[in-house]
């Protein structure tokens, strides 16, 4: 049997209307899953959907803003209701906000931590009562390259997904008694338009010139980069990985 099959095996990826969240989405259903496509914007993640079924494979899109602890927990009932079983998290949703320590608005870094950290707990926390009675689950957390180095401007980024990687591992350790598996993908550079807010300012040139100085393999990535690792995580392939972080980054922390 293929190890990295999904197949009969229901996922829920948070933050699926675009970027990782979206590739990762077509991902797992590429591998057999039937995904439960959630992100804030239901057209966003209606084109999930869509995408998703175009390819023949299944899917359906499910609205829900993962700071808000009711609709989570609507978001999973439903799934668990409509499918009887929910087997994979992918917790993907996040935002970023350039800043220093003096520059970072409050508002700023109190929005980087309600999205990044209390929507991830909060959307970990919809899952696993299902996953603790069916004694079995994954959950792929992304946090980021940017939870284990420093770089300036990125305070609360860098610490919000620092945050995560510690999630990551206390959930880890705290439900491997319940067949519960919790890993992390920590990507680097992916060229979505997340990063916009710190290399934006950069014309292609210059943004060509700094992927080489500080990325070995010499680009950016992308959504497709990432996505085959969260399947990996996600299936029996990595049936005896837990609380590890797996940076996907061209090789950027190793500079």
């Amino acid at each position: 049997m293929n190890a990295l099959s999904l197949a009969g095996q229901v996922a829920l990826v948070t933050g699926a209307g675009h970027g990782i969240g979206r590739a990762s989405a077509m991902a797992l259903a590429e591998a057999g899953a039937l995904v439960v496509a959630s992100d804030r914007d239901f057209a966003r993640a209606g084109e999930t959907e869509q995408m998703i079924k175009s390819a023949g494979y299944e899917a359906v899109a499910a609205v829900a803003d993962v700071t808000d602890e009711g609709a989570m927990a609507a978001v999973v009932e439903h799934t668990v209701r409509s499918y009887g079983r929910l087997d994979i998290l992918h917790a993907n949703a996040g935002v970023l906000m350039a800043g220093t320590a003096l520059s970072q608005t409050l508002d700023e870094w109190d929005k980087t931590f309600m999205v990044n950290v209390r929507g991830t707990f909060l959307t970990v926390r919809a899952v696993l009562p299902q996953m603790i009675s069916q004694k079995s689950g994954a959950i792929v957390i992304t946090a980021s390259v940017s939870g284990l180095i420093g770089e300036p401007d990125l305070v609360a980024y860098n610490s919000s997904k620092g945050a995560l990687v510690n999630l990551t591992r206390q959930l880890a350790v705290e439900y491997a008694e319940h067949g519960i598996r919790v890993n992390g993908v920590c990507p680097g550079w992916i060229e979505t338009g997340f990063n916009d807010p710190v290399l934006g300012h950069l014309d292609p040139t210059q943004l060509d010139q700094l992927v080489d100085r500080q990325v070995p393999l010499g680009r950016q990535g992308t959504p497709e980069d990432i996505a085959p690792a969260v399947v990996f995580l996600a299936s029996d392939g990595a049936r005896y990985i837990t609380g590890q972080l797996l940076p996907i980054d061209g090789g950027l922390t190793s500079m």
